[in-house]
């Protein structure tokens, strides 16, 4: 039920924004080269090689759960203000529980859209299927599995020509 509510929430986001997206492509800084954004719950620095290709380095904090890895982004389209990107993620992770405590890996491929509010500003969103490895410390237990996660974030740009 949680998943479908973020889902939800994240398209009642993203579509008006196409609706109402402003004509005019130069209110968009396509030039900005950094970006710092917060997502839920992390915090990630991108870096924008050109205008197709970006690479992030993020990390994720939650009770007993610590998460840092990389993404790489393809953007396929800019439409006015939405640019949509497809991408991947590998990240390392450690977790400790009531009764376990161990480390594993994710690795995530996603698609979706950030919507630029004003030239330094954007709204991301996207979803995908991640493959998870994880290994409890004390037993040596390996659990595998497949997840679909959602990404909600918030990035500020600046840096490169202006």
């Amino acid at each position: 039920m949680l998943r479908i509510t973020l889902i939800i929430t994240g398209l009642l986001i993203i579509l008006p924004s196409m609706v109402v997206a402003s004509s005019a492509r130069d209110a968009v800084s396509l030039d900005k080269k950094w970006g710092i954004g917060i997502n839920y719950p992390g915090l990630g620095l991108k870096y924008k090689i050109n205008s197709k290709n970006t690479v992030e380095i993020r990390t994720q904090l939650e009770k007993d759960i610590f998460i840092i890895g990389s993404r790489y982004y393809y953007n396929f389209s800019l439409k006015d203000k939405l640019v949509l990107f497809c991408g991947g993620e590998a990240d390392h992770l450690r977790f400790k529980g009531r009764v376990s405590e161990g480390a594993g890996i994710a690795i995530l491929a996603f698609i979706g859209g950030e919507y630029l509010t004003t030239p330094d500003f954007g709204v991301s969103l996207d979803i995908g299927p991640a493959c998870l490895s994880l290994k409890d410390r004390d037993t040596g237990e390996m659990e595998k599995g497949i997840d679909f996660v959602l990404n909600l974030g918030l990035t500020y740009y600046f840096g490169g020509n202006k």
